[in-house]
């Protein structure tokens, strides 16, 4: 039996950020991107669902405004972390 969970915040932070490092003029190569994702994630507190229907009701789900203020403020710190010291 295979087990398959997924981490909606994934999604969700990846779809935020882009317009975010587009504005601050972060470079939107993939690495600088898996960066950003990867810092914010790791400090976010991980949303684990285990079916599809899962899934899709978390992701219809509002965050709270105290979540969505932190993961916009982790993702505004992540790309000036990334802007200042690109891996590229």
């Amino acid at each position: 039996m295979a087990v398959k969970i997924k981490n909606v915040m994934e999604d969700i932070v990846i779809g935020r950020m882009g317009s975010i490092m587009e504005k601050a003029g972060c470079c939107m190569c993939d690495q600088c991107q898996s960066d950003v994702a990867a810092y914010v994630l790791s400090k976010l507190t991980p949303k684990y669902v285990s079916t599809v229907s899962g899934e899709l009701y978390s992701k219809s789900v509002q965050l709270d405004t105290h979540m969505e203020n932190d993961m916009v403020l982790l993702i505004a710190e992540a790309v000036k972390l990334v802007t200042e010291k690109p891996r590229h």
